[in-house]
């Protein structure tokens, strides 16, 4: 079951998101805070005050992640790389930017941006104690070093290069500049980081049987270096496979791969009339629907059967259809790897295909996904 993230607001622009699994963090964070570093550090205070300390550096050091981000969207936008929200969760912080660079400077000027970030974070914090005069014996003080100290481990760890951490895909870009292919500089980077995923879960096993392995001295430290060592290895595996997809998706062109010319209704024909005798028989059909000769929208199978059956003569084409501002369009020559991009990003299931203004034909999201299931790259069962 997918937990729903729901939002708290934005910046730049950017939705601002949190999944319910970062609670579980957020819970704990505190409560190890609260419970036993802030106990051992300040021990003159008391409980009440070691919870509002533990509160205040949980929301500050999230705070933090949330900038790291969103320094890496800001530098995406000024490349004209659209992002889609930042989202808090169990593991930290994600900046969903829905494609890659152009250019390798330009990914590792977005890479380095978070962990940099976080550096000037922990220099603030740490200029802000040195101001107040660098006590050791007021609270304030603890939760400016530890804050200090946390987004120092966090700019570190960060650019470890471990694809697809920030660091991975700096020493992905190097190796781009170097070696001028996108493919290769991917798949270098993306082993590269299996490799230290499965060194973490390797002395992840032997800090659970008693090895002190420096980075995990005891088995709950182990357990949560395997936890990350999976994490990792995972999303490098997902990296790869998914540039073999976009490498498969290049061969074709939207022109390759689009109905043409699909047939045109006016907007006030009702579904019924539309999807009866049809439905049956081709379940993905999809009618451009026109309102005095001009594209108005698009309706498909999909939209179609969202409309309960007892209203399919009443409800007109043009009330049920993707309306033509909801639409984007693509050219003949558009790449098909550029065609799924942008219907991932923007939710869509078809683009219509124009030539000199004109639409000649329409791309379905079904169809590419059954290029890939022909090419044994998705499991069949995939949607």
């Amino acid at each position: 079951m997918r937990l729903r993230t729901f939002r708290i607001g934005s910046l730049a622009g950017i939705p601002i998101l949190i999944n319910p699994s970062w609670f579980l963090l957020f819970g704990l964070t505190t409560w190890l805070l609260a419970t036993q570093f802030y106990p051992d550090a300040l021990e003159t205070a008391s409980r009440p005050t070691h919870y509002a300390m533990a509160i205040a550096s949980v929301i500050l050091f999230f705070v933090s992640i949330i900038l790291h981000e969103l320094a890496h969207s800001l530098v995406a936008k000024a490349y004209r790389i659209p992002v889609r929200s930042i989202t808090l969760f169990l593991l930290g912080g994600v900046a969903q930017i829905t494609r890659e660079a152009a250019k390798p400077l330009h990914e590792l000027l977005m890479a380095a941006a978070g962990p940099f970030t976080s550096f000037g974070l922990a220099g603030l914090f740490a200029g802000i104690w040195f101001a107040l005069g660098a006590n050791d014996t007021r609270p304030v003080d603890y939760v400016l070093v530890w804050l200090a100290l946390m987004n120092t481990i966090l700019g570190v760890f960060n650019l470890l290069p471990a694809f697809p951490m920030d660091g991975g895909r700096v020493f992905r870009s190097l190796v781009w500049m170097v070696t001028r292919n996108y493919d290769r500089a991917t798949a270098i980077a993306a082993w590269t980081g299996r490799g230290f995923a499965f060194t973490g879960i390797a002395l992840g096993f032997a800090a659970i049987v008693g090895k002190d392995v420096w980075i995990a001295e005891d088995p709950m430290s182990g357990g949560w270096l395997i936890f990350l060592g999976l994490f990792l290895e995972n999303a490098a595996r997902k990296s790869l496979e998914q540039n073999r997809l976009v490498r498969e998706l290049r061969l074709y062109k939207a022109e390759d791969l689009m109905h043409r010319d699909p047939p045109v209704v006016e907007g006030t024909q009702t579904v019924g009339s539309l999807a009866r005798g049809v439905l049956d028989l081709n379940p993905r059909v999809v009618y451009m629907v026109q309102d005095q000769g001009a594209l108005a929208g698009i309706l498909s199978g999909y939209q179609m059967r969202e409309v309960p059956a007892e209203q399919w003569d009443t409800v007109t084409a043009s009330q049920a259809m993707v309306p033509r501002s909801a639409l984007h369009a693509a050219t003949r020559e558009l790449l098909i790897s550029d065609v799924l991009l942008e219907m991932e990003t923007e939710e869509l299931l078809h683009m219509p295909v124009v030539d000199n203004g004109r639409v000649v034909g329409i791309v379905a999201r079904d169809r590419i996904l059954g290029l890939l299931r022909q090419a044994g790259l998705i499991p069949a069962r995939a949607q």
